[in-house]
């Protein structure tokens, strides 16, 4: 049994595909909790006619960490998967997520391959020269295919453990939207756990630059990072010093 959480903000151009994908390579139990944060283009609607899907209303947008804790509280499962509406999951990708995370009482969390339709690499996780390895890189059969511990991973799609909340915490909802994923990695780390990249999993998420978007949304940037940089240092291969 598995907890999705989902959190949705006028997400309904996406999240169709993103639960039909679930419900396509998902065998596993499963429940999925859609956490909207105030969508007014026909999100609720759409999710509202799904009899197998949990939808909490913020009725306004609280931001990501905020809508995704109370998904992840929502639940019960011993897993927990937070992902992003624009992600799509493939065939047999929660298998090999799943057998990492609890192969080892140390794993904290697990990420997949990510891609997107032009299949070029969106997230393999970051290194811990604070590197992105191959990013907008074909996605070449050879490349990046060792499972390896990481620095962060990236937020659309991760696999955690929910006993470890009571460790780790949930999302710092200070975060209104980035870096709330990554702070999470640190916080484990830290902590003496391990964040992996699974290759051996495989999810479609559309990344392309946007001009537009990405000048609207600096600001959350700007306001996130700032926070991160108060909170965590980072003297380099494994070397976090926490802040406050």
């Amino acid at each position: 049994m598995i907890d999705l959480i989902i959190v949705t903000y006028n997400s309904a151009n996406c999240i169709r595909g993103c639960i039909e994908a679930i419900q396509a390579y998902t065998p596993v139990p499963y429940t999925i909790f859609i956490v909207d944060n105030g969508s007014t283009d026909g999100t609720i609607e759409y999710v509202q006619g799904l009899h197998e899907v949990r939808l909490i209303e913020n009725g306004q947008n609280f931001g990501y960490a905020y809508a995704a804790n109370r998904g992840m509280a929502s639940g019960t499962s011993a897993t927990i998967a937070i992902m992003n509406p624009d992600v799509c999951v493939t065939s047999g990708w929660l298998h090999p997520l799943y057998e990492l995370l609890w192969s080892n009482e140390k794993h904290a969390i697990v990420a997949p391959k990510m891609i997107n339709s032009a299949n070029q690499l969106v997230g393999v996780g970051t290194n811990w020269d604070w590197t992105a390895p191959y990013f907008m890189y074909p996605n070449d059969p050879d490349v990046l295919q060792d499972t390896r511990a990481c620095l962060a991973i990236n937020g659309a799609c991760f696999i955690i453990k929910r006993k470890l909340l009571g460790v780790l915490g949930f999302l710092d909802e200070y975060y209104f939207h980035y870096f709330e994923e990554t702070d999470y990695c640190f916080q484990a780390n830290y902590s003496g756990y391990t964040v992996l990249y699974c290759p051996a999993s495989v999810v479609y998420h559309e990344y392309y630059p946007n001009p537009e978007r990405d000048k609207a949304i600096h600001q959350y940037w700007e306001q996130s990072e700032a926070h991160f940089n108060s909170k965590w240092g980072y003297l380099g291969y494994g070397k976090i010093i926490r802040k406050g």
